[in-house]
């Protein structure tokens, strides 16, 4: 082969090479906002025919005439845009509605120019136009996906996102403009065989910027609509899967056998909390087996599926008013493969009998409050609403029905009870099996109404619990007219929607016990402990679920609470290190005020405590409770810029922000936790400015495993509070479940040490938080403002200022709506902003909704009510202008790690050797080519040798 060749070949792989690191591809999408009906339940009869919506469409190219089409399940999300790591998204968007939309990515790189969002953000020009495009424009949105955005290595091959308009987004989002973004690793996607996208939400049609036009256009008397009216806007309230309801959600088909990818996710409201079952088939999560997985809004998942049940199975939000709101579809498996093998089941055949019956059931069995020592039905008791009997109220017991386990098919035999079991309480039997076990279920209906019995798809352990954390409407029990006639004194005179009635019947409870009334929890120290923990119910049941006095095991992380969804189940390991009486409880405030707490004891059994551990430090904080004026919007410019005036000329914010004579505005008095320098308490220390945003919080407590920390604690405020930390071992506490009060203006000191078990576990990051609160009144305590982040890190993390060596930023967040209703100072800011006596002043509903406060520092929360209702704000990212040498690479507009810019390196030295070769090689050519053409020249004009 010629040189010349030989060296163009070497070039061509080398630029092989090189492409294919970098491997970057631009995708070009066409999308076109467009005006249409949407029909909710396209096969359903007596239903409104269609609500007026905003949609994205893809189209062929920039003419937008030519749509592409979108298979039918995905209902009316936009169309799906795919792209791997290294790509570049173009979005060209033109918007053929009749107001300004935007685009706005979830889980991609963008620069302001592209960013799609309309916020006080300061910018202008070229930054600013991204953040609307008006009717019949054109705007160009580029998402580059960096490296960093890619899937983690436990990560799926592609991640769920989204894009959406964020104008205002949650009406955005209500009137139609959502749609999936899928980020994948590297490479053509070979790992599955489908791939489906599925948006659980609640569309609020009352939000949208259509809901005039629809009742124009489909109420039949439109002047007589109350917009106001409750039963009006609960029936704009659609339960949808990407927009169907009540199983018209068009089936995904796939095989037997097959590999299928969900893409989930929630978006919408607080009460959106989705609990995801997937009938007949089970699915990998994050790297576990289930059936059910859960959602919050702007929660993203993605799950694995390899189906191997045939049939048609239903896909529900088990949440239960979700359910009945006709939140559930159909997926169809078909035997449509010859080739699949079915194992055999090598187990044993385990059987169990099991019959529901009817019975009468108490929830405050032993007849008081475990933790006040009151009887149940006490004057002015917290638990005096739920445990009275009285001409209309019902009172503690209530005709239920129950699972009971018998010895066998007879049903005439029950099992007797362990005192393993006492605790279960209304739960049924516990049925066990192993992997390759087939459970036999006899079940008999021994109640007087309609049951079935269906399933959800230890070694070493020395105790198992089983806690179910559910609020038991009684109100919704086919029995409720049974115990108004049997249980209350004067049946004829309840009326069954009276707000007192209703809530009278609402038991929060744990296996159906309140107050502390659950027997058999108990232990023994150092026991291995497993808690098997359950959520069934509502909306409403989000359970926060604490473990006072322990921590507790859960996928190689170390927590002592963990979030509960409906319909979702979870196991957590305890290994108990001092004896001693702790709660167990649901840390959901209202949840807690009204009987979700129990008592778990842990006794010494024989095990003899150790000599007190010797800590590595002591480290000593200053802290004081101390009350102040608070304002949660000092600058209320973001309001006015962020939410525009309705049609009425008010904003989604005022009645959190105005001060009227009706409403206080946003000035409250609070308590808070402040550090001083010493114990004097006579100067506040200064926080550095990367501490500012801590705001109300109290300040940010460090300390490594093997420490102890030392609080002294001075109490500059009105009335009694305390300091108490989530996570550690308080040594003040002792064995009771009290902790130390300190009066106005003393001080006490509180010790916490930090054992291994408060520390990091095996999959927890360098450091961990926990919280920090007063436990006089917990629920009246946190609303009045004491709470603050303590900060348990792993040994060595810490450098001698007690801050963590290991990152250059810490920040703290706290998402909480603050009930000021509930708070201590209540009837002083009545009396100091509203000029008014408490005493006299009746509080409206909207009085008490001006009241919770949706605080939040430097995010933004994606539930629709907390975003009108102010929890948002901006964070600043600034250029790193002091340490030189951490400079971004980018290559072909790939942003390469260390490992890629040392292969380009390589690469380029390569390609610019190899251009020297060919350019020595080159010019070597010339000369020669030069030489000829002299030589050639010189032959041409010589003189014959016979004239010389």
């Amino acid at each position: 082969m010629p040189r010349k060749q030989q060296a163009d070949c070497i070039l061509l792989f080398t630029f092989l090479g090189l492409s294919g690191l970098v491997g970057a591809v631009t995708r070009t999408y066409h999308i076109g906002i467009v005006e249409e009906y949407w029909n909710y339940v396209p096969q359903g009869k007596n239903v409104i025919t269609g609500r007026s919506f905003a949609e994205d469409k893809h189209y062929t190219d920039e003419t937008y005439s030519t749509e592409i089409p979108k298979p039918p399940w995905l209902g009316f999300l936009g169309p799906i845009l795919r792209a791997e790591v290294g790509d570049v998204i173009v979005i060209h968007l033109k918007n053929f509605a009749s107001r300004p939309y935007s685009l706005h990515p979830h889980g991609v790189f963008y620069n302001k120019d592209s960013e799609g969002a309309l916020y006080p953000d300061g910018t202008s020009g070229r930054n600013k136009d991204d953040d609307m495009v008006p009717p019949g424009k054109n705007y160009t949105y580029i998402w580059p996906v960096r490296e960093e955005y890619a899937p983690a290595p436990a990560d799926a091959n592609c991640l769920t996102w989204v894009y959406h308009s964020h104008i205002d987004a949650p009406k955005d989002i209500c009137s139609g403009l959502i749609g999936p973004l899928l980020v994948c690793k590297e490479g053509t996607r070979t790992d599955v065989d489908r791939e489906f996208v599925i948006m659980f939400t609640l569309v609020d049609e009352n939000q949208s910027w259509y809901l005039d036009e629809n009742i124009r256009y489909f109420c039949t008397d439109p002047d007589s609509v109350d917009k106001e009216d409750a039963v009006f806007q609960r029936s704009n309230k659609m339960h949808a899967l990407n927009g169907y309801l009540f199983g018209n959600f068009p089936e995904p088909e796939m095989c037997v056998g097959e590999s299928v990818s969900w893409h989930l996710f929630g978006m919408g409201n607080e009460i959106d909390i989705h609990s995801i079952y997937f009938y007949g088939n089970t699915f990998i999560s994050r790297g576990h087996r289930t059936d059910v997985v859960n959602l919050f809004p702007a929660t993203f998942l993605t799950t694995e599926m390899i189906a191997q049940n045939p049939g048609k199975w239903m896909i529900t939000c088990q949440v239960s008013d979700h359910l009945q709101a006709g939140m559930l579809g159909q997926y169809n498996v078909g035997n449509c493969k010859s080739d699949v093998f079915h194992p055999k089941m090598k187990g044993q055949r385990r059987r169990y009998f099991i019959a529901a019956e009817k019975i009468l059931w108490d929830y405050g069995p032993q007849g008081y409050n475990k933790f006040s020592g009151l009887p149940l039905n006490a004057s002015g008791s917290e638990s005096e609403l739920y445990f009275t009997q009285g001409d209309n109220r019902i009172g503690g017991k209530y005709w239920k029905a129950k699972y009971v386990e018998y010895i066998d098919e007879t049903f005439t035999r029950r099992k007797r009870l362990s005192e393993a079991e006492a605790h279960l309480g209304i739960l049924g039997p516990v049925i066990k099996a192993e992997v390759g076990d087939t459970l036999l279920v006899t079940f008999a209906n021994k109640a007087d109404k309609v049951y079935s019995i269906l399933p959800h798809g230890v070694k070493g352990i020395d105790k198992e619990f089983y806690l179910l954390f559910t609020v038991f409407d009684e109100n919704l029990s086919r029995y409720l007219d049974e115990n108004i006639q049997k249980l209350t004194w004067r049946p004829f005179s309840v009326d069954k929607e009276d707000k007192e009635f209703v809530k009278s019947n609402r038991m929060h409870a744990i296996n159906g016990y309140m107050y502390g009334n659950q027997p058999g929890l108990t232990m023994c120290k150092k026991d291995r402990v497993s808690w098997h923990l359950i959520g069934m119910g509502t909306d409403t049941d989000m359970h926060g679920v604490y473990f006072q006095g322990n921590t507790i095991h859960l996928r190689g992380t170390h927590r002592d609470s963990l979030a509960l969804f409906p319909h979702v189940s979870t196991t957590a390991f305890m290994q108990p290190g001092g004896a001693g009486i702790f709660r167990v409880l649901c840390s959901t405030l209202h949840h807690f005020e009204r009987g979700m707490s129990q008592i778990y004891e842990v006794s010494s059994c024989g095990n003899r405590d150790p000599s007190e551990q010797p800590y590595g430090m002591i480290r000593t904080f200053y802290i004081a409770a101390e009350e102040v004026e608070w304002d949660y919007a000092p600058n209320k410019n973001w309001e006015f810029e962020k939410q525009p005036l309705d049609a009425g000329g008010e904003r989604h914010g005022d009645i959190f922000m105005n001060h009227t004579e009706n409403w206080i505005g946003s000035q409250y008095k609070k308590v808070v936790y402040r550090e001083y320098t010493n114990g004097e308490f006579v100067e506040i220390k200064a926080r550095p400015p990367r501490e500012e945003h801590l705001a109300l919080l109290g300040p940010m407590i460090h300390a490594e495993v093997g420490d102890s920390v030392l609080i002294v604690f001075m109490n500059k405020a009105k009335r009694p509070y305390s300091i108490s930390a989530q996570g550690v071992e308080e040594a003040d506490r002792g064995k009771g479940l009290q902790v130390p009060v300190t009066k106005p203006g003393e001080i006490k000191t509180y010790r916490w040490n930090v054992p291994k078990r408060s520390g990091p576990g095996p999959s927890d990051p360098n450091c961990i938080p926990w919280v920090y609160y007063s436990t006089v009144n917990f629920v009246k305590d946190t609303y009045s403002g004491l709470m603050g982040p303590l900060i348990t890190c792993r040994e060595g993390v810490l450098n001698e200022k007690g801050r963590r060596s290991d990152v250059d930023y810490e920040f703290v967040l706290l998402f909480l709506v603050f009930n000021e209703n509930e708070s201590w100072y209540l009837d002083d800011n009545i009396k100091k902003y509203l000029n008014k006596d408490p005493r006299d002043f009746k509080p409206s509903d909207d009085f008490e909704e001006s009241n919770k406060m949706h605080g939040t520092w430097l995010l933004h929360c994606h539930v629709s009510d907390h975003i009108h209702a102010g929890m948002e704000t901006t964070y600043t990212v600034l250029r790193n202008i002091e340490e030189p040498g951490k400079e971004q690479l980018y290559f072909f507009g790939k942003n390469l790690g260390p490992r890629g810019a040392k292969a380009a390196l390589v690469i380029l030295f390569i390609i610019g050797f190899l251009l020297l070769i060919i350019t020595v090689i080159l010019s070597f050519s010339l000369c020669l080519a030069k030489k000829r053409v002299a030589y050639q020249e010189v032959q041409s004009c010589a003189l014959p040798t016979d004239a010389l």
